[in-house]
């Protein structure tokens, strides 16, 4: 970490990124035990540590995006070998297509039906001109 901080200013931001307790990643660090808490808060008071521990974080951030997308590109591609493989039952292929179809956008339109009281009856529904 090339960044203007000590080895164990370091060690401190990459273990702080792990829990964000400035006294245990103070500890786990290599700083005394008794002067951790006085330490890990100094330490939250340094621009060039929030710095690093800013970096740090839109680095693991920008990572775990790149997985992600990783991740769905697949998902994308085990889909649709469900949808073409002839071994597919049919429901796994009508499952397969409407998930497909689903992170395309083309969601199907709910319907609700809708009934008056008693057995079923339809409701009644009156459009107001609310200029007349």
């Amino acid at each position: 970490m090339d960044n203007g901080l000590t080895r164990k200013q370091g060690a401190f931001v990459l273990e702080y990124i792990k829990d964000y307790n400035a006294t245990q990643a103070a500890i786990r660090a290599g700083y005394s035990n008794r002067g951790a808490s006085e330490i890990g808060y100094q330490l939250l008071q340094k621009t060039s540590v929030l710095e690093a521990i800013n970096t740090l974080q839109d680095d693991i951030e920008q990572q775990l995006r790149m997985q992600f997308v990783q991740d769905a590109i697949r998902a994308r591609e085990v889909l649709r070998e469900i949808l073409h493989n002839p071994n597919s039952t049919d429901r796994d292929k009508i499952t397969a297509a409407r998930d497909l179809l689903d992170r395309a956008g083309f969601k199907p339109v709910e319907k609700k039906e809708l009934s008056g009281a008693g057995s079923g009856n339809p409701i009644e529904i009156m459009f107001v001109d609310p200029l007349n």
